[in-house]
Formats: structure tokens, sequence, C-alpha cells
């Protein structure tokens, strides 16, 4: 064993360890947050990006706008024409969500903005249309969506896009 002199320096620093004395430490201190980095925003289409993201997000609900136009001109049966109409309702809900999730350059905000709050109105009746239970409660629910086409709406942002305007086929 040591003598007893070599073991009281160890034994004292020992002792002051642990009454505190040694290194300092300040414990009001809150432990580290490991912050994640934010995402970044992604940044807005080009012009010509937006042009072309815009024609594609909404070619799926003019095709089948103009779908149910034409069966009701023919003179369709309202079941088939109600089939027609629960497509425009799925079109306009997909149109109106890429429309919302699209980060569109700042000139357009706005128009989409008024087209997409057009729109909401619309699809509530593409809906009921989709549900109708007669031809007098599909027609009703068309011409209530027909009201709130967003064709204005829709003009203003390929304006804002130096699109043409939207002419039906």
């Amino acid at each position: 064993m040591g003598s007893p002199v070599r073991r009281w320096p160890a034994a004292l620093a020992l002792v002051l360890l642990l009454a505190g004395c040694g290194e300092s430490v300040d414990r009001t201190l809150p432990p580290p947050v490991w912050q994640t980095p934010s995402p970044t925003a992604p940044a807005p289409l080009s012009p010509k990006e937006a042009k072309g993201r815009y024609l594609a997000i909404v070619a799926p609900y003019n095709t089948a706008l103009e779908a149910l136009e034409e069966a009701l001109k023919a003179g369709k049966p309202w079941r088939t024409c109600r089939d027609l109409a629960r497509t425009v309702a799925v079109t306009s809900a997909t149109h109106a969500e890429q429309l919302r999730t699209t980060v569109w350059p700042a000139a357009v905000q706005a128009p989409v903005t008024a087209l997409l709050k057009e729109n909401d109105v619309a699809l509530r009746h593409w809906k009921l249309a989709a549900e109708a239970t007669s031809a007098e409660a599909l027609m009703r629910e068309i011409r209530a969506a027909a009201a709130h086409d967003g064709g204005e709406q829709a003009n203003k942002v390929r304006a804002t896009l130096g699109l043409p305007v939207y002419q039906e086929s």
C-alpha cells in the first residue's frame, strides 16, 4: 500500500472536485437544443414555367367541362350528365389543389387567389350536381356552378401569364 503522504494529495483533489471546487460548471444554462435547419421555401416558377404549369393544371378540368357541355347540348340522359358533372367536380377539386400548392410568380398570385375563391364556390355546386337525384336538381346545381365558373378570373391569370384568352373547342 502507499504511504499516507502519497494518498493525501489524491484524496484532497477528490474531495475538492466532489465539493464543487474543481472545474466551474454553470448549472443554470439549459442543455443545448439541437436545431434542425428550417426547410427552404421553393422558389416561384419562372414566367415560362408558370405558363406551362397553369395550362397543364387546368387542361383536365377544361376537358371534363367541355364533355359535360357537349352532353347537355346533345340531350344526353340526366344520369349520364350527372356522371360527367362528377368528373367535373373531381377535376375541379384536383386543379384547385394544384393551383394552391404551386408557387406562382408574384404577379400571378393575386389573380390565382381570386380564381380559387370563385372555384371554391363552384366546387360546392359541382359536388351537389354529382349527387343529384333528379334532372331538375342536376340542372339547378350546374347553373349555380356555372354562375361561378371563374372565367373572368381565369382570363386575368392567363393575361398575367401572357396567354391568350381561353377559347372553348
